[in-house]
């Protein structure tokens, strides 16, 4: 790991001075920035270190100097971590500035991702360049750090404000409000400024720059990630600069209980017709309604070959199952249907036929219908049938963190190996997944883990 200490940064600028002066182009390409183009037979010491000291973020070699050797700082690569982490997890960044305070002072990189815009306008105003060259210790444009960075999340941060501001100098200077980035996760899917500071930090003024300096609305991923935000003001905004409804985004919207937000992209122009899919994911009767409202078909279209109605009444969603039926909807049951509607009241029906009703297990536990996957086990259901993502009940249980159901599977036999279709983990796999990412509330992480053997 490289030292952050002047002999260090010595050997990099005469580095540096020799591949410049031996005509390498991306040697002379990083002098120029800072001092222009030069004959590679004129180029000096002093202008490669005056490249190195720009390119950590200071106006000139001495002010650089002077930092390193009062910041106490003794390893670059903590400098790297701390921003590595302030645009990815803020716990973690918050700890490494909570110990080595001086980091806030080291550099531009650094005043990117926590909002020092009076340095970062210091830097831009010197080498304008910088607002828009691809550099740094993620080797990217400086906008991304700025809307990545966490702590442009006002609801956890107060350095929000600033972000915005340093967003402000860097499209000032030039800076390209639809700047990308690609991550090693999503290789053929780029991620925009405006998706960072709408759909990942629910910052609607930094939102509003972007798109009032010209970012696209449309990029794939900020309306789509904009509707898990409780507040719905990013969404909002985006909508009111032309965001498409196309694609998923009401399905993703159905994914948690919002009927505000459903009403909302309907409007906006979302096709309605996610009845089935509303039904399937456990929608209360007031976000059916609001499709209905929008001139949903309450039979149509139907999912994995069942009726909404029906889905309704074995998940136990009786007035979702009543309102469906007053506003049209085919009443069609079966005996497993009524059976699964009256949970244990009354004796399972025999020799039922799985095929075609494999996913059942699952599709009720993951919406937490006990009662029901109990009476299904007891009608033969198969215990490790599939369903989403080839995930058994006892992976979709794991992933909400529902102990009761947990335990319940567990005892009837589940599978704690078995590997799911898409992404080829365990139950386990899916409850830490689901600890870090699931947040529909409500589930007992803690308690599946010791249901599980597995360390909390």
């Amino acid at each position: 790991m490289p030292t952050l200490n002047l002999e260090y940064y010595r050997k990099q600028a005469k580095s540096l001075l020799h591949f410049a002066q031996t005509g390498d182009a991306a040697a002379l390409e990083r002098i120029a920035l800072h001092r222009g183009n030069v004959d590679p037979a004129q180029v000096k010491l002093h202008d490669a270190q005056l490249a190195i000291a720009r390119e950590q973020g200071f106006a000139s070699w001495p002010k650089f100097r002077e930092f390193v050797e009062q910041s106490g700082l003794d390893d670059q690569s903590l400098v790297d971590a701390f921003i590595d982490a302030a645009t990815s997890d803020l716990n973690r960044a918050d700890e490494l500035l909570a110990a080595n305070p001086k980091i806030g002072r080291a550099g531009f990189y650094v005043s990117l991702v926590l909002g020092n815009s009076r340095q970062v306008g210091r830097a831009v105003g010197k080498s304008p360049q910088l607002a828009t060259r691809k550099s740094g210790p993620q080797k990217c444009e400086p906008l991304v750090y700025t809307c990545f960075s966490r702590y442009a999340n006002p609801a956890t941060s107060k350095r929000a404000a600033g972000l915005v501001e340093t967003a402000r100098v860097l499209l000032r200077h030039g800076a390209d409000p639809n700047t990308t980035i690609v991550t090693e996760d999503f290789p053929d899917s780029p991620l925009s400024c405006l998706y960072a500071a709408t759909g990942l930090n629910n910052n609607v003024a930094l939102g509003r720059l972007l798109l009032e300096s010209g970012a696209n609305p449309n990029d794939g991923e900020s309306l789509y990630q904009s509707t898990e935000h409780p507040d719905l003001e990013c969404m909002k905004l985006l909508l009111r600069h032309g965001a498409s409804t196309d694609g998923n985004i009401l399905r993703h919207m159905l994914d948690r209980e919002d009927a505000e937000g459903v009403r909302l992209l309907v409007a906006a122009g979302a096709n309605p017709n996610e009845v089935a899919w509303a039904v399937w994911r456990g929608r209360s009767a007031a976000v059916i309604g609001a499709l209905l409202d929008a001139g949903a078909d309450p039979n149509e279209p139907r999912l994995h070959l069942e009726s909404p109605y029906a889905m309704a009444l074995r998940n136990g969603q009786h007035d979702v199952a009543e309102l469906l039926a007053a506003r049209g909807a085919d009443t069609t049951t079966t005996e497993l249907d009524r059976y699964l509607a009256a949970s244990d009241t009354t004796p399972p029906p025999s020799d039922v036929d799985w095929q075609g009703r494999e996913r059942l297990l699952s599709d009720l536990a993951m919406n937490h219908r006990t009662a029901a996957v109990r009476a299904l086990l007891a009608a033969g259901a198969p215990i490790d049938s599939r369903g989403e993502h080839g995930g058994t009940a006892l992976h979709w249980a794991c992933w909400k963190g529902y102990a009761d159901l947990v335990e319940l599977l567990l005892n009837a036999g589940a599978s704690l190996t078995i590997e799911d279709h898409s992404f080829h983990a365990t139950p386990a796999g899916w409850l830490d997944h689901g600890r870090r990412t699931c947040h529909e509330g409500g589930g007992d992480y803690d308690a599946v883990a010791r249901l599980l053997g597995v360390s909390s």
